[in-house]
């Protein structure tokens, strides 16, 4: 898989950065893409699991024997997510993969909601991810192969208190990429939705989630399994779907277990995550 390329959204830290790590285990070339080149994090609350920056995973990546480059991307601006797409193409030719990773929180019971920040969590959660498919399809359309997938969350199906405009955004991004599956199928692409369950990250720590107290909460590794085998599927192989990282290998699997390469592997890479870590965040 040394020639596939893949770009990862919210790839700074926490669960995009693990599936930065996990991609380029098993050979992906990948583009990091979030807003963060200097980490502020110091000394402020849950810094372990905000620290973090587009070049520290690049670096990370090329330290192991891999090739990843960060790219700066406020996906909240059209021109940003176009110029990270134009440079993915411009650098290395091709896109391959397309993580759609990022996302923001909007906490609020709807009377109070901010409408600024609603449109903003609406444009990142929604928008973003419609846009980098707009941008990134053609080169996939030509080749008539690639993988799609958008990280969701269970509050899209199930009911999370002070979290109406988030829930509405991970299910209108569920609905999208469901269509766009339809879309794209005739060109062999596919296009999935992976829910990666509680997971211990800045927005779990950050913001009050009742009803979840329950979840065991699971680390970012232990999505790459499911990642990275989402990113090898096809049209043929496995599209249009909604899965739970925490079933992954139990009612959706692959034939085995995803192979890393040794000199790149970051641990944990062919571990099968565990069934306890449903439905979180």
């Amino acid at each position: 898989m040394s020639d596939r390329v893949a770009i990862v959204t919210g790839g700074s830290r926490g669960i995009g950065r693990a599936i930065c790590l996990g991609l380029a285990a098993h050979g992906y070339t990948v583009v990091v893409a979030a807003r963060t080149e200097v980490d502020t994090s110091a000394g402020t609350p849950f810094a372990k699991v905000a620290s973090g920056t587009i070049h520290d995973t690049a670096r990370m990546i090329n330290d192991r024997g891999g090739m990843a480059v960060g790219i700066k991307c406020d996906l909240t601006r059209e021109a940003d997510i176009r110029t990270l797409v134009a440079a993915a193409l411009e650098r290395f030719g091709r896109v391959d993969v397309l993580v759609s990773n990022a996302g923001i929180d909007c906490e609020s019971s709807v009377v109070d909601l901010d409408i600024d920040w609603l449109d903003r969590c609406l444009a990142v959660n929604v928008r973003a991810p419609l846009l980098l498919c707009k941008f990134a399809l053609p080169s996939m359309l030509a080749r008539k192969s690639g993988s799609i997938f958008g990280i969701t969350s269970g509050a899209a199906r199930a009911y999370r208190p002070g979290r109406v405009g988030y829930s509405m955004s991970k299910a209108a991004l569920e609905r999208m990429f469901l269509s766009l599956a339809e879309e794209v199928r005739p060109h062999h692409i596919a296009v999935n939705v992976l829910s990666p369950g509680r997971v211990d990250t800045w927005m779990n720590r950050h913001g009050d989630w009742p009803g979840t107290g329950h979840i065991p909460m699971a680390q970012p590794e232990s999505i790459i399994p499911a990642a990275v085998w989402l990113a090898a599927q096809t049209a043929t192989t496995f599209t249009g779907q909604v899965v739970e990282r925490a079933d992954f290998g139990l009612t959706w699997r692959p034939a085995s277990p995803p192979s890393p390469d040794p000199k790149l592997s970051t641990g944990g890479c062919g571990e099968y995550p565990g069934r306890n870590n449903r439905r979180g965040q």
